[in-house]
């Protein structure tokens, strides 16, 4: 999972960012030229999962703005050494999701970020269940009638982003991103067709109903729904035109 972290002291940036690849984060440093540019990076009309880390500085409320100015909606955290009551409110004001007191872990990071970015998908729980398959939003593998799915890590970031925006569709390019959008070496967009086929096939392969359950939407992306709900889906378009050709009738008659 990547990460962007404002850390301008280099004694504390260095201890930080040993914690972070502890907990394989792949951190993105920057600095504070990084928020005088443009933020296109960091806006969209999908929700980037890449969180932003900023310790406590004088501009740090500053560049709170500068984010959220931006159409930024990615996690936004602030870090500071000691409790401040009012500097943490101003930081929240301001657009923070969360001002932690350090010394900070980064597997309680990760469950931070996970807890915001599940409530911004409307996710109150840890976890959902859709058909056959549980899925977990603080980084298990889904469970598939009651057992686990063995994901490999990059299957897994693909998976969750689906399951995230369940029921809604979820476009490729938002997939991409959330995955390769910072990598050095990015491959082509055929690779997110290439990891779908492959977890469909493991869901149908555990699925007592054998029910792939990710569905493609031609033109649009994918989404996390059981065959059943599929089906049903399907059938109103019918039972609403049936509907309406009896009320035409029955107008007729009349």
């Amino acid at each position: 999972m990547h990460i962007y972290l404002y850390e301008p002291r280099s004694n504390a940036f260095s201890g930080l960012l040993s914690e972070l690849d502890a907990a394989q984060w792949q951190t993105v440093a920057v600095g504070d030229d990084f928020f005088e540019r443009e933020l296109g990076l960091l806006s969209g009309d999908g929700y980037a999962d890449r969180p932003v880390l900023l310790s406590e500085q004088p501009r740090t409320v500053e560049h709170i703005f500068r984010l959220r100015k931006s159409g930024c909606r990615n996690p936004i955290l602030v870090l500071r050494d000691q409790r401040d009551p009012e500097a943490a409110m101003e930081a929240l004001d301001a657009g923070a999701d969360d001002d932690i007191v350090g010394p900070l872990t980064g597997p309680e990071l990760r469950s931070r970020v996970n807890a915001i970015t599940r409530r911004f998908h409307g996710h109150a729980a840890g976890s959902v269940q859709i058909g056959d398959i549980t899925a977990y939003f603080d980084g298990r593998d889904p469970d598939v009638a009651g057992t686990a799915m063995r994901l490999s890590q990059r299957e897994l970031a693909i998976f969750q982003q689906i399951a995230l925006a369940a029921p809604r569709v979820v476009p490729k390019s938002v997939i991409y991103d959330a995955v390769y959008g910072m990598a050095e070496d990015q491959p082509f967009d055929k690779v997110i067709d290439v990891y779908i086929c492959r977890i469909r096939k493991k869901i149908e392969e555990m699925s007592p109903s054998s029910d792939p359950h990710i569905r493609t939407i031609r033109g649009r992306g994918y989404k996390l729904a059981p065959g059943a709900q599929v089906s049903q889906e399907a059938e109103a378009p019918r039972l609403s035109l049936a509907s309406t050709s009896h009320v035409v009738q029955k107008a007729k008659l009349g």
